[in-house]
C-alpha cells in the first residue's frame, strides 16, 4: 500500500512539524528565502531535502495562495487508538481530553486543536466515520498545534464515550440545553469534554453517553458560539477547577 502523500503549507505549521517530526517527511520547497531560515536549517539538520520552487509551484502543490512560500512534501499525522492513550495514568489523578462528535469541517477541527495545545488538553478523540480529515488545511487552521497534539481514533462517539467513562472519565457533554458550566464543579478529576458541530446538537446517542451535559451561559443578545470558542471557554473552566480540586 502506498503512503499517502500530502502537503503541508504555512510557516508556523511547518516549523512545528520540523519541531516534533511526528509525521514522515521528505523535503522541504522554498520559494522565498527571507522569513524561512529556521525551516531550511532544521530541515537540513534532520537530513531533509530542501529545494528552490517558484511561487507558483509552491501554491500548485499547498493547494492555497496562503503559502507563505513554503510547503513540505511529508505523510500523513500518526493517530493512536484509544486504548493506547488511556495506557497512561496521570500521576495526579487529574486528565482532560476533548471529544469531537460529528466535527466535519477541517477548519473547525483545526481551531479546536490550537485551542487545545494552548490550554493543555492532553488528546483530541475523533470517531473514525464522519470527522473531519488530519489533513494539511486542519493542520493550518490549527498554525501547527496537530503537529505536536496526540489524536486518538475510535469506532463512533458513542463508543469513545462509553470506553472514557470505563476508564473512570467524567464524560461531559456541551451544548446549549444543560446545567450552567459555571456551576458544575464535580467530575474534574479525569474528565472528557465533549463537543458537537456548531448548527447541530449532540446526537442523541452521545447525549445520552454523557454523565453530565453543561451550558455555556451568555449574558448577550447573540444566541451561539463557534465551536472552538465554546471549547476554550469549557476547557479553561475544568483545567481552573482541576487546580483547585
Amino acid at each position: 500500500m502506498n503512503e499517502e502523500i500530502q502537503y503541508l503549507s504555512g510557516i508556523q505549521p511547518v516549523l512545528e512539524a520540523l519541531r516534533y517530526r511526528r509525521r514522515p517527511l521528505y523535503r522541504l520547497l522554498v520559494s522565498r528565502q527571507k522569513g524561512s531560515e529556521e525551516l531550511v536549517r532544521r530541515a537540513e539538520d534532520a537530513g531533509i531535502k530542501v529545494q528552490s520552487a517558484t511561487t507558483e509551484k509552491v501554491g500548485q502543490l499547498a493547494g492555497t495562495t496562503k503559502h507563505q512560500g513554503v510547503v513540505l512534501e511529508c505523510g500523513a499525522l500518526p493517530t493512536y487508538s484509544l486504548e493506547e492513550l488511556l495506557r497512561y495514568e496521570p500521576t495526579n489523578g487529574r486528565d482532560l481530553l476533548v471529544l469531537l462528535a460529528g466535527v466535519e469541517d477541517p477548519r473547525n477541527l483545526g481551531a479546536v486543536a490550537r485551542t487545545c495545545s494552548f490550554l493543555g488538553v492532553r488528546a483530541l478523540v475523533l470517531p473514525s466515520r464522519g470527522a473531519a480529515p488530519l489533513s494539511p488545511t486542519a493542520s493550518r487552521t490549527s498554525a501547527g498545534a496537530l503537529e505536536s497534539l496526540p489524536v486518538a481514533i475510535v469506532k463512533s462517539a458513542p463508543v469513545g464515550c462509553d470506553l472514557l467513562s470505563e476508564a473512570g472519565y467524567g464524560v461531559v457533554g456541551v451544548e446549549l440545553r444543560g446545567e450552567a458550566l459555571s456551576a458544575v464543579s464535580d467530575v474534574f478529576g479525569k474528565t472528557a469534554l465533549v463537543l458537537g458541530s456548531e448548527d447541530r446538537a449532540l446526537p442523541p446517542r452521545v447525549r445520552a453517553a454523557c454523565s453530565k451535559i453543561v451550558t455555556i451561559e451568555g449574558e448577550g443578545p447573540t444566541g451561539s458560539l463557534n465551536l472552538s470558542v465554546a471549547a476554550g471557554i469549557a476547557i479553561h473552566h475544568v483545567i481552573q477547577s482541576q487546580k483547585i480540586s
